[in-house]
């Protein structure tokens, strides 16, 4: 089950952001050096975020207080997600192609939403992987995780102007569809979880 890593690294890094727009600039400027040394730079920090953050939620379990109250705040998190994507897809936005090196830089390195983002899948995820009792899924779903980040970072390395414009041409619907998605797991999730407790 941890090669369900693969398509968790490409969600991570498919949407338009300074990272991997940086690695579309660089590409197409042909920086093969810089682009290579980023693209290390970004596969360790990104193992970096999921080891700590996945490690962490496993070690929770033995407190169960805590990692209920992990569940939940991962829960409600999805939902408020969820509609905050759905009243974005009612503007008109773009997806801007706005980046610089350094900034795309400072976003590997320091990467707050990381943090919740993996949150989120290791609560989803963890009654599969069970993280906090097998080593091997956990080093197995890491390295999964950052074949699907190279994935991503290949796609708009071939594909990044066409993917942009096609962000550009569909940001609203993509942003309703992904909201009604989150929206629905969130508060299904929550629903799941109250219903068993009182059961």
């Amino acid at each position: 089950m941890s090669i369900i890593g693969i398509p968790v690294g490409v969600y991570g890094y498919i949407f338009p952001g300074n990272i991997n727009i940086m690695v579309l600039d660089l590409y197409a400027s042909k920086k093969y050096r810089i682009l290579a040394a980023v693209i290390l730079l970004i596969i360790i920090f990104e193992s970096i975020y999921c080891l700590l953050t996945l490690l962490l939620l496993g070690g929770s379990k033995e407190s169960s207080h805590w990692y209920k109250s992990l569940e939940i705040g991962s829960f409600i998190l999805i939902l408020a997600i969820g509609i905050w994507m759905l009243m974005e897809s009612r503007k008109s936005k773009q997806a801007v192609q706005k980046s610089t090196l350094y900034r795309g830089i400072n976003n590997v390195i320091v990467h707050p939403q990381l943090i919740p983002f993996w949150l989120i899948i290791g609560v989803v995820i963890n009654p599969l992987m069970k993280f906090g009792m097998d080593v091997f899924a956990l080093a197995g779903f890491v390295i999964f995780n950052a074949i699907g980040t190279l994935m991503a970072m290949a796609v708009y390395m071939i594909f990044g102007n066409k993917l942009l414009q096609y962000f550009n041409l569909n940001l609203s619907t993509i942003n309703r569809v992904m909201g009604f998605v989150y929206a629905g797991i969130g508060g299904y999730s929550l629903l799941n979880y109250f219903v068993g407790w009182h059961k």
